[in-house]
């Protein structure tokens, strides 16, 4: 009785896998040990979700991180932009170099910014040249 109990389980986890289009297991190119802080955010298209963002921090450095959706990535061209955003004082500035680039996954330049409230934050171009953005909560 258990076996088809599990088959329909296994069935659902692998759909749901695929079906939702965001990365599972990121790894900040070359430091292992960084860990995600906060939460991750989204970039949405016509009430669509397209992308997400996160914030990692390790090896004395804050990165981030966007995954564009498998759904958005398929049938669209795009280019994608990520970096570490400071915020001092109601400002918002970057943390370090802007990444830009056109892969599914894109991996921000380290900012050394971990003793400062920061927020990881995407862009990706949309249809018509527009672009759209989400970003992470503020850690401090």
């Amino acid at each position: 009785m258990r076996k088809p109990f599990a088959i329909a389980a296994a069935l659902a986890a692998t759909l749901l896998s695929v079906g939702a289009g965001t990365a599972n297991a990121e790894t900040v190119p070359g430091c292992a040990s960084a860990k995600q802080i906060g939460s991750t955010g989204y970039v949405k298209y016509q009430g669509a979700t397209i992308a997400s963002v996160k914030q990692f921090a390790g090896c004395g450095k804050n990165f981030a991180y966007t995954w564009v959706w498998d759904s958005y990535a398929r049938n669209h061209s795009y280019r994608v932009s990520n970096w570490i955003a400071v915020i001092d004082g109601g400002e918002e500035y970057p943390g370090g170099d802007i990444r830009s680039g056109t892969r599914q996954e894109l991996w921000g330049a380290g900012a050394t910014t971990l003793d400062k409230c920061t927020r990881a934050v995407s862009s990706v171009t949309v249809p018509g040249g527009g672009y759209v953005s989400g970003w992470t909560d503020l850690r401090c």
